[in-house]
């Protein structure tokens, strides 16, 4: 059996703990890598995040709110994630247009501006 998906035999809450656990342990990795400036892939974040909602929606009333504080905790990890990504993005972003700006003048040379003005006296 795929291990993105929990075999049937498991109860609600025992299938809610479990991808928890393997959600926060997957953030915890993403943000490892990313320290390291590699790239992540949030697919299978993504795929225990609907596991967990999937089955606290279908789970009893008392399985689901004895969650409640999991589920915040969670929702807070991937907002910081959520941060730390659209940081390195802009980060990112601003390097890249650095290079552009670099790579322009070293191929045409610094710009060139003229001044319209005329030159007050004693300066020609």
């Amino acid at each position: 059996m795929s291990d993105l998906v929990p075999p049937p035999n498991m109860s609600a809450e025992h299938i809610i703990r479990d991808e928890l656990e393997k959600a926060v342990s997957l953030i915890s990795a993403a943000r490892s890598l990313m320290s390291e400036g590699r790239s992540i892939d949030l697919s299978a974040v993504e795929e225990r995040v609907r596991i967990i909602t999937e089955t606290v929606k279908s789970a009893s009333p008392e399985i689901a709110v004895s969650f409640k504080d999991h589920l915040a905790a969670l929702l807070d990890i991937i907002d910081t994630l959520q941060a730390n990504l659209e940081t390195q993005h802009r980060a990112l972003e601003d390097n890249l247009n650095s290079m552009k700006r670099r790579i322009a003048t070293n191929a045409y040379g610094p710009s060139q501006t003229t001044s319209l003005a005329k030159p007050k006296k004693g300066d020609t």
